[in-house]
């Protein structure tokens, strides 16, 4: 009886060996979208709100350019985007809660240059790293 046990188990875990090392996927490789694309500006339209949205001080964040974009295709939650923002401060406070495309970009000389790097899933900022010339800070939102 246990030398019985023993093979339906040993069938049982070969079995599921198997099943599970055929059915393994082939990852999808990164795709290098255009920067200008709709889906990434509006990817990077709702990051910019929503890190706006979470700051408590200090100037609304306004878009100053996108680059590095990559996707990672996802079967069933869509896609991933990755990028880096290039940020500028508006003359609108966080604390007016006011969109960044409708607030005027501060002058140059007021503005420090902030980069952000993104990690976009579905429709929520999983990952946002913040790099400043003096520090350089992770937040998970």
């Amino acid at each position: 009886m246990v030398l019985l046990i023993s093979m339906l188990f040993g069938l049982q875990v070969l079995c599921s060996w198997a099943a599970s090392s055929s059915a393994q996927e082939v990852p999808t490789p990164l795709l290098s979208p255009n920067c200008d694309d709709t889906a990434i500006e509006e990817a990077a339209d709702l990051a910019l709100r929503q890190i706006n949205a979470d700051r408590r001080e200090g100037y609304v964040l306004s878009l100053y350019r996108i680059f590095s974009v990559r996707e990672h295709p996802q079967e069933i939650t869509g896609s991933v985007f990755y990028f880096i923002l290039d940020v500028v401060d508006t003359n609108c406070h966080v604390l007016s809660k006011k969109l960044w495309k409708d607030c005027e970009k501060r002058p140059a000389h007021e503005t420090v240059m902030t980069l952000f790097s993104y990690l976009i899933s579905g429709i929520r900022v999983t990952q946002v790293l913040l790099k400043t010339a003096k520090s350089l800070h992770m937040h998970f939102l």
